[in-house]
């Protein structure tokens, strides 16, 4: 077991008291809660957090209550939100950046019953073996792995809890206790014969022993890489792939250098398989959608709730200057014209009502002045055939917004498995301070707005639902790739 630092706290149980007080009022005051999330996963955010009070304010050192912060943060239940040390602040223990040399993947077989399987292994590791599906860790049966670790795992959907806790099994992760970890990882296991076995791995340097998941696209040639996206293309089938990996500020031109391809190759009559199992968010997909497709489509939206951080965000769009120089590209509003025009009207008067929430509005005013009916046009150079999206729960955010969009306007069928479903409008980051004092503590976050899918439902806690479900399993792994992409090329042939 790993040592945890013993830095005294120098905190009163009074003043514990009155800093958990405060978080679980601000975020009853602030959040903007999902109640299709919470009934899906079965809980309660609020009271949840209450349930951790005696916990929280029996910290005796700074790594227990930083600890008990994150534990405190994570029972809301939503992968954005999270707790950041700060300088001045709790002498947080620093997690080494080690993993053991093995790729850990969920069994979707039955999301029920958690079950967990080594996909790949390192080199120089001779058990356990791919296929081999893990019984215990670290002493921990999984069934109470997954109960421990529930609470240090940020997750909004349990498909998405199950890939990350699987994912993050072989590692030291920041801001997980490092006494939950020993100086090996201990894996009680069962291969695919049957026999049970033990093995111990050592950790090593994250950066040769994390293993990723490697796609398998045989039958297509890889064209070109850019840091959001990879295409390859198909002869034989006249298919263009895009492997998803981000919606990062390179978006915009990375997809310019897509279309400028496309146009030279003459490639946009060709049918698009969009795999974005592996993609993280960010911004701007309408924009991309608007060269991936031949029709129009509805975009998302979003609204702020307007407590004292809400009303803190309008005012901070309020005085922003319109960006005059800023270059004009179809579909995007670099000027940021449209989102101060809505934070000094419908924004302004939403909080002189005292209503609740802001009305809503396109995602961010980014492609839509407020006043549009959220319709976006294709641009005039696109893609004309016919999409398929491979999803999986590794990803959310923005990426839950760019495949709600093609599913809201029938734009794309969607196989393989729900993505991450964590996804809201805008975020609230504040440093907390010990009651009666100036001293920091974290840097907190809280979710203020909602994002709604085209059909307005809000998006948090509730992904698009694939139209062909397909789940990763222990039996399926070997063959999972070649199968969602036999099935999309199927889909592709349907008149």
């Amino acid at each position: 077991m790993r040592e945890l630092p013993r830095v005294p706290l120098e905190a009163s149980r009074a003043q514990l008291e009155a800093l958990f007080d405060e978080i679980v009022e601000k975020t009853e005051r602030r959040a903007a809660f999902s109640p299709l999330k919470e009934a899906n996963l079965g809980y309660s955010p609020l009271d949840d957090m209450r349930s951790l009070r005696a916990e929280f304010i029996a910290s005796e050192t700074e790594a227990e209550l930083y600890y008990a912060l994150v534990r405190l943060s994570n029972a809301r239940r939503d992968r954005h939100l999270s707790v950041r040390p700060v300088e001045g602040g709790l002498a947080v223990p620093e997690a080494p950046d080690l993993a053991a040399a093995i790729l850990v993947l969920p069994d979707f077989a039955d999301p029920e019953q958690p079950s967990f399987f080594i996909a790949r292994v390192g080199e120089g590791v001779s058990r356990p073996a791919p296929g081999d599906r893990i019984v215990a860790v670290n002493g921990r049966t999984v069934p109470e792995y997954v109960e421990e670790f529930t609470g240090w795992v940020r997750h909004s959907s349990r498909p998405g809890l199950l890939w990350h806790m699987a994912r993050e099994l072989p590692r030291i992760v920041p801001n997980v206790p490092l006494d939950l970890y020993g100086e090996t990882l201990n894996l009680s296991l069962e291969s695919e014969s049957g026999d049970a076995y033990d093995v111990s791995l050592p950790y090593g340097d994250c950066a040769t022993h994390c293993l990723e998941p490697e796609p398998d696209y045989t039958g297509f040639e890889k064209l070109f890489e850019r840091e959001n996206f990879h295409v390859y293309a198909s002869e034989a089938d006249r298919i263009v792939l895009l492997r998803w990996l981000d919606f990062e500020f390179s978006l915009i031109q990375d997809v310019m250098d897509l279309m400028e391809l496309a146009e030279a190759e003459d490639l946009l009559d060709r049918d698009l398989i969009l795999d974005v199992r592996g993609s993280s968010g960010g911004s701007h997909g309408a924009y991309a959608i608007q060269r991936l497709v031949s029709r129009p489509f509805r975009t998302t939206f979003g609204n702020v709730r307007l407590s004292d951080a809400g009303i803190e965000l309008v005012e901070r769009f309020q005085n922003l200057e319109v960006d005059a120089n800023a270059p004009d590209i179809f579909g995007l509003n670099l000027s940021r014209s449209w989102l101060i025009e809505w934070a000094r009207t419908d924004a302004a008067e939403a909080i002189r009502r005292g209503d609740d929430y802001t009305p809503p509005t396109p995602f961010k005013l980014a492609h839509l002045p407020r006043d549009s009916g959220g319709i976006l046009q294709p641009a005039p150079v696109h893609f004309r055939g016919r999409t398929v999206i491979l999803g999986g729960p590794h990803g959310g955010s923005h990426l839950d917004q760019f495949v709600s969009m093609f599913a809201g306007s029938d734009l794309a069928t969607i196989i393989g498995m729900p993505t991450g479903g964590y996804s809201n409008t805008w975020e609230h980051e504040e440093v907390l301070v010990f009651p009666g004092t100036d001293r920091p503590v974290v840097e907190f976050m809280w979710n203020i707005g909602h994002t709604l899918r085209p059909d307005t439902a809000i998006l948090e806690g509730n992904p698009v639902l694939p139209d062909v479900l397909i789940p990763l399993t222990r039996e399926n792994f070997r063959d999972y790739d070649r199968e969602l992409l036999d099935r999309a090329k199927d889909a592709l042939r349907q008149p």
